[in-house]
């Protein structure tokens, strides 16, 4: 009986250390962790707005239906605006790009 509640303890002590290491762990791989930085995010948002400005001068280039040709000629100007739009804003907000 004795021996039984010992070990209890045992076992207790154990995982309150194994919970503390654990927690521990945790704290030291957020840290360690780089956090992206927002004016990379940024620039990450204009080099996919381009991707997409690029893509739909490809569709333009591509399709022959008339229907489709009024769709394709929107979405390279309102793909395009997007892009001025976000270039200019990055300009407004100091950050450097390498996009033109």
């Amino acid at each position: 009986m004795k021996e039984e509640k010992q070990l209890e303890k045992k076992e207790k002590a154990f995982e309150g250390i194994t919970n503390t290491l654990n927690s521990l762990y945790n704290k030291i791989q957020h840290f360690q962790e780089p956090e992206k930085d927002e004016n990379q995010e940024f620039v990450e948002i204009i080099k996919r707005a381009r991707e997409e400005w690029e893509g739909a001068e490809k569709t333009f280039h591509s399709v022959s239906d008339p229907d489709l040709i009024d769709y394709a000629i929107y979405n390279v100007e309102a793909t395009r605006a997007k892009y001025i739009y976000l270039l200019k804003r990055a300009k407004e907000m100091g950050i450097k790009t390498n996009f033109y």
